[in-house]
C-alpha cells in the first residue's frame, strides 16, 4: 500500500466518476470544485495514470478509471454503509447493550428501569445476562458485559461506580419462631437456630459471613439456597430463620423481621462498568438513568 494512500481521494474520484462532471461532484460532496480539481490530480499523480479526459461540459472516464473504479466501488459502498451504521449507533437507533444482573435484582428492581429504556430507545437491544456479582465482576473484566448491577462492596481501583440503592440485610421469621418476635437477640443466640441463607459463591453470603465473623462467629445454616425468593418462601413455611435483602423481600403478615442487639451494615446495589476511555453513547445514556 502507497504511504500517501487516502480513502477521500477515491472517495472524490468515484463521485466524479459517478456524475461524470466535477462541479457535480463538488455539490454531492459539499467541497468546491476546486478541491474536487485537485484531489483527481493527486490522484493521477499518485497512481502514474490519466483517469479522466476534460470537457467542456463533462469529463470521460479513461480505461484505467474504469477499471479502478469497477474494483473499489463494492469497498467504498461498504464503507459508506459501515459509516451509516456506525452513525446509527451514535445516535441509538441501533445496537445493544449487555447488561449482568442476579435475577433478584432484574425482577426486584431494574425491570421499571429496562422498560422506560426500550419506550426512549427501542432500537438498541438490551441483552441481560442473570449472573452473580462475583460472576459478574469476571464477565466485566473479560469485556464480555457492558454494564452490570452488583452488591457491595466493589474493587473501585478496577470499576467505576454508581450507587444505585442502598440494601439492607435481615432475618425474617414464620409463625414458629414467634417468640422471638419484638426480642432483641444477640448473633450468637441467632446462629442457636437454624438458618437460611443464600449459597456461598453469592457476594452477599461473603459479606455477611466476614461480618459475623468480625463477631467471632462462624455461620453454619441449615439451607444454602441460590435463589433470593425461596428463602422468604422457606422461611414463609418455617423452615428455619432465613437471611434476606429487605428491598427484595416481601414480608407480608405471616412473617416478621428480628431485631439483632448489632444490625448488619448498609450494603450498596451498585451500577458497575469498565471505564477505558470513551463509553459508548449507548452505555452513557444507559448509566444516566440511573
Amino acid at each position: 500500500m502507497k504511504e500517501n494512500f487516502s480513502l477521500d481521494l477515491y472517495r472524490v474520484f468515484a463521485a466524479v466518476y459517478e456524475k461524470r462532471s466535477f462541479s457535480e461532484a463538488a455539490r454531492q460532496l459539499f467541497v468546491t470544485q476546486s478541491a474536487v480539481s485537485q484531489s483527481v490530480k493527486q490522484l493521477e499523480t499518485m497512481l502514474g495514470v490519466q483517469l479522466f479526459l476534460r470537457g467542456k461540459r463533462a469529463v470521460t472516464p479513461s480505461v484505467e478509471a474504469r477499471q479502478l473504479y469497477a474494483m473499489i466501488a463494492p469497498a467504498i459502498g461498504t464503507i459508506c454503509e459501515a459509516e451509516e451504521r456506525i452513525e446509527r449507533f451514535k445516535r441509538l437507533q441501533e445496537g445493544f447493550l449487555r447488561v449482568g444482573a442476579a435475577d433478584t435484582v432484574a425482577r426486584h428492581f431494574l425491570l421499571p428501569y429496562l422498560k422506560r429504556w426500550n419506550e426512549l430507545h427501542p432500537g438498541v437491544r438490551l441483552q441481560v445476562v442473570n449472573r452473580t456479582s462475583t460472576e459478574a465482576f469476571s464477565l466485566l473484566s473479560a469485556g464480555k458485559l457492558d454494564v452490570a448491577f452488583v452488591n457491595s462492596p466493589v474493587d473501585e481501583s478496577k470499576f467505576s461506580v454508581k450507587k444505585c440503592l442502598e440494601l439492607h440485610d435481615v432475618f425474617i421469621a414464620g409463625n414458629a419462631f414467634s417468640e422471638l418476635k419484638g426480642k432483641t437477640i444477640t448473633r450468637k443466640e441467632l446462629c442457636s437456630y437454624p438458618l437460611i441463607m443464600l449459597e456461598k459463591l453469592s457476594n452477599t453470603r461473603r459479606s455477611i459471613d466476614e461480618e459475623f465473623m468480625r463477631s467471632g462467629i462462624a455461620l453454619n445454616p441449615e439451607i444454602d439456597l441460590g435463589c433470593h425468593d425461596l428463602l422468604v418462601d422457606f422461611a414463609r413455611i418455617n423452615l428455619g430463620i432465613s437471611c434476606v435483602t429487605r428491598e427484595f423481600a416481601a414480608i407480608d403478615g405471616e412473617l416478621f423481621e428480628l431485631k439483632l442487639d448489632e444490625p448488619l451494615p448498609v450494603r450498596e446495589l451498585d451500577l458497575c462498568w469498565v471505564d477505558a476511555g470513551n463509553l459508548s453513547e449507548a452505555k452513557k445514556k444507559f448509566i444516566d438513568i440511573f
